[in-house]
């Protein structure tokens, strides 16, 4: 264990050190508040002996301080006082101490106190390498299943990652959500369509109202299906359940359970927003100025008027930021000669088709066309938003 003693007498501080020294402890020392604080910011500390009748500063505020900061591990730390002072004992306790020794101290007894204390802290340790490690497997997990979903589509994938983005923003316009179940939403939204892998990809790339009889059932099943895959792993159950909702509607004609109002969980309703202002934006291609109407709409009838308000509100916020930048991203079918290139066009491999800064002509947009056709890069393309070139 690192111990560190703090005692403003020279004799007892050296006489401290030289036992618990001989104890197979590293000792670090200190006779004053301001060193001692000193090495706990730069040193790791396991266990703490403080004399509680120290000058300059109460060590059971000395105590308090300690509790009151992030250390990345447990501290133990033990009080020395004349006296057996019952009411000391009670206030040392409340600082944050976590043992008692009355002086004369006695050698054994101390042993024992920091024989103790090294168990707790070596528990504590043990406990928090195996949450690292859970949390990295949690991780680890979430990346598989969504590189699964990307390998399956990459537009479902995209379109799973922005929902997650986007339900972390809204989950924080809800104060009653704690943040630690912020995790639970972000794995939700971003798995919530993980249902899908395996299903024709006309199922996916269609509108839900031209599927008909078993491509139909076949979408209507991916809640459940996704459901079933997650709570295969004991640590995404809550997510599952989460994943299982995301198409239930306000007013009770959402899928599987046909759940309603106040029945639809508040996670489930953030992850469906954001996949239908998701899919608004990059499916439907409708305009940041023409979404508010279409968010109205939805209203009461397929979202909870509440998030929908916080919708308009993200809504806005992107329109401000569209509005604040000098490009537009658009279609090869939009371009027009006389367009300026803002970013490089490339190919999949990284080569470069056109420089950025280039003025396009009616042959540089058929090249453009032509290497779409061949599918060496993606459609859109950045065009200078005024349509002049850049000074």
């Amino acid at each position: 264990m690192n111990i560190l003693v703090i005692d403003d007498n020279p004799a007892t501080l050296r006489q401290h050190k030289l036992n618990i020294k001989n104890w197979g402890h590293n000792v670090s020392s200190s006779d004053n508040w301001l060193q001692a604080c000193s090495m706990l910011e730069s040193t790791t500390i396991d266990i703490i002996i403080c004399d509680l009748e120290m000058p300059e500063m109460d060590s059971l505020d000395f105590g308090r301080m300690i509790r009151s900061k992030d250390f990345n591990q447990y501290i133990y730390f033990i009080i020395i006082s004349h006296g057996n002072n019952h009411e000391a004992i009670i206030q040392a306790t409340e600082a944050g101490a976590d043992d008692y020794l009355v002086k004369p101290v006695c050698y054994d007894e101390l042993r024992s106190r920091i024989d103790i204390g090294s168990r707790i802290v070596n528990f504590e340790k043990e406990a928090i390498c195996k949450d690292e490690e859970l949390e990295k497997n949690y991780y680890q997990t979430l990346r598989t299943f969504t590189s699964l979903i990307e390998v399956f589509s990459k537009d479902l994938g995209g379109h799973c990652r922005r929902v997650a983005g986007l339900s972390l923003i809204l989950a924080t316009k809800y104060t009653k959500i704690p943040m630690e179940e912020y995790r639970v939403i972000e794995a939700a939204a971003l798995l919530h369509d993980i249902g899908m892998i395996g299903l024709p990809n006309k199922i996916f790339s269609s509108k839900r109202t031209e599927l008909k009889g078993e491509e139909k059932n076949q979408y209507l099943s991916h809640p459940e299906r996704g459901e079933l895959i997650l709570q295969e792993i004991e640590f995404l159950h809550p997510a599952a359940k989460i994943v299982r909702a995301h198409h239930e509607q306000y007013n009770g004609k959402g899928f599987p359970d046909g759940l309603q109002g106040d029945e639809l969980p508040l996670h489930a309703q953030i992850v469906s927003a954001a996949s239908i202002y998701d899919n608004i934006v990059n499916r439907g291609a409708i305009s940041l100025g023409d979404i508010p109407g279409m968010l109205h709409r939805l209203s009461s009838y397929q979202l909870d008027p509440e998030i929908v308000n916080y919708l308009l509100e993200i809504n806005m916020e992107n329109i401000q930021e569209e509005n604040r930048k000098d490009y537009l991203e658009i279609s090869l079918d939009d371009l027009k000669k006389g367009m300026v290139l803002t970013r490089d066009v490339r190919m999949k491999t990284g080569a470069i088709i056109m420089p950025a800064n280039t003025e396009l002509t009616l042959y540089n947009i058929e090249k453009l066309q032509t290497y779409r056709a061949l599918k060496h890069f993606e459609q859109n393309v950045f065009i200078l938003k005024s349509g002049l070139r850049p000074v």
